[in-house]
């Protein structure tokens, strides 16, 4: 997890409470915290604390009229403290007004996939913000101290750098039908650019590396998220679905993300895909 992912928090502001027991196990499998508000909560300033760096609202079977007060609030929130706003409407109704430029909307078809790839792009820029901030720091304590001040501190983050860059190695190979590109973190499928998240990108190459054999639920779960106990395998199945979506003609007859029923997964790499 990165410093700047460790404080991510999402506010969701919504009745339906499918769909928040849907965020809450995203939340808790990318390592976020998670509040939520029913429609009806008169919304403040202070509804959204510090750690809080996304609000999600629910503008299905709601009337603009009815949402003022909550835009009305929103708005300041994101005007004072920067905290993305993000709603949600109905993908039926093509009507819908996306007038707002300070929210960010999404449909409700495929959603996680929209908030996953949304999210992760947030969280990058979260950690490069913070990078440019320890580089002003380091640049700031070298004009007052002067080099040798940082001599000890240049050696850790040398060495820092180097295992770090072992650790992610990166390289193109190809499996059957799958042509995996590392250094953009693409994989295609007989040609096809299958678009995955950064999360779906990381459990497909966790079943690439044992392609045709079986990866085991709890290794896989371990792997996707190391720094939580919470994860659990509906965490994983929902992740699973997503990734078949994308590689598979017809998700629910799979041809190459196979499961192994009571073990785990398997990516089928054979020509004949089956």
């Amino acid at each position: 997890m990165t410093c700047a992912q460790s404080q991510q928090g999402m506010l969701v502001i919504s009745n339906d409470n499918f769909l928040v027991g849907l965020l809450t196990g995203f939340c808790v499998a990318n390592n976020f915290s998670f509040r939520s508000l029913p429609l009806a909560n008169p919304l403040s300033i202070n509804s959204v604390n510090r750690v809080c760096q996304v609000v999600l609202i629910d503008f299905r079977s709601q009337t603009s009229l009815a949402m003022a007060p909550h835009l009305d609030v929103l708005r300041e929130i994101n005007r004072q403290h920067g905290i993305p706003i993000c709603a949600i409407y109905n993908q039926y109704d093509p009507d819908f007004p996306q007038s707002l430029p300070w929210v960010n909307y999404f449909n409700d078809a495929d959603l996680i996939s929209q908030l996953d790839r949304y999210l992760t792009q947030l969280i990058a820029d979260e950690g490069n913000a913070y990078s440019e901030r320890r580089n002003k720091e380091r640049r700031s304590a070298m004009d007052r101290r002067g080099l040798p001040a940082l001599t000890n501190q240049a050696s850790n983050n040398h060495l820092f750098s180097l295992n770090h860059n072992v650790a992610n190695v990166q390289k193109n190979f190809k499996l059957g039908p799958f042509d995996i590109d590392g250094n953009s973190r693409t994989v295609f499928c007989n040609g096809r650019d299958l678009a995955l998240t950064a999360k779906e990108f990381k459990l497909f190459i966790l079943l690439a590396e044992m392609h045709d054999q079986v990866c085991c639920t709890d290794r896989i779960i371990e792997k996707l998220w190391p720094n939580t106990r919470r994860a659990n395998k509906s965490d994983l199945y929902q992740y699973m679905h997503l990734l078949r979506k994308k590689v598979e003609d017809d998700p629910d007859n799979p041809l190459w993300v196979m499961t192994v029923k009571g073990v785990g997964y398997r990516l089928n790499t054979s020509k004949q895909g089956v």
